[in-house]
């Protein structure tokens, strides 16, 4: 079940080009560096029938885990994760909220936005998983309210970090759709990248410290 939603979500993610290949006109990073794939995540919200087949398969993914029934609040991180935030809590009929990556220079200085209680059992919705560093600032916020930390969900995870997200000694669930690994069969069933761009990919990732 779990590899055939990882195969499928690779497929829907290629397709609609929230997955991008270019081995010899490589991408330009915000880092200065040259990469032969780029992830755009941001593009499932335009796309209805896609996007609603990956909330479900995402749903699906964590119902396996023994905390779902607990969740009790969907929380999106400032911007890509908040439209993932509400697409799950809407299925689930559960409250959400969303992260400021800082808080407020006025009013109420807030960086939770909506009602988050100390005890919810927080879920974080993101788009995507790379090292993970951008994820600190909305788990300090959750545990600084008081919250519990249930788990993370993404759409893509580039596979640097796996199953577990180490926050302050805790080992916080990573549940995903997708990887690289699948990606790159998918990209290799389809022809849509040659063996030798594959290699090049793969060597790329590797250099990225992307476990297999």
């Amino acid at each position: 079940m779990v590899k055939n939603i990882s195969e499928q979500a690779a497929e829907i993610l290629i397709n609609l080009k929230c997955i991008n290949f270019s081995p010899k006109k490589q991408f330009k990073l915000t880092s200065g560096k040259k990469s032969p794939v780029y992830c755009d995540c941001r593009r499932i919200i335009s796309f209805p029938e896609e996007r609603e087949k990956l909330i479900d398969f995402g749903i699906s993914k964590l119902k396996e885990k023994p905390k779902f029934k607990k969740i009790s609040n969907i929380a999106g991180g400032e911007s890509a994760g908040i439209p993932f935030a509400a697409f799950i809590a809407q299925k689930l009929n559960l409250p959400m909220t969303y992260i400021r990556k800082e808080k407020k220079k006025f009013g109420k200085n807030a960086q939770i936005e909506g009602l988050l209680n100390q005890k919810d059992n927080v879920l974080l919705a993101e788009d995507l998983m790379t090292d993970g560093g951008s994820k600190l600032k909305f788990l300090d916020a959750i545990e600084k309210l008081g919250a519990n930390i249930s788990g993370i969900f993404v759409i893509f995870n580039y596979g640097i970090i796996k199953d577990y997200y180490l926050f302050k000694k805790k080992k916080i669930d990573v549940i995903s759709l997708t990887n690289w690994s699948h990606v790159l069969n998918v990209a290799s069933r389809k022809k849509i990248l040659k063996d030798n761009e594959v290699k090049i990919v793969e060597s790329f990732l590797e250099k990225m410290k992307v476990k297999s």
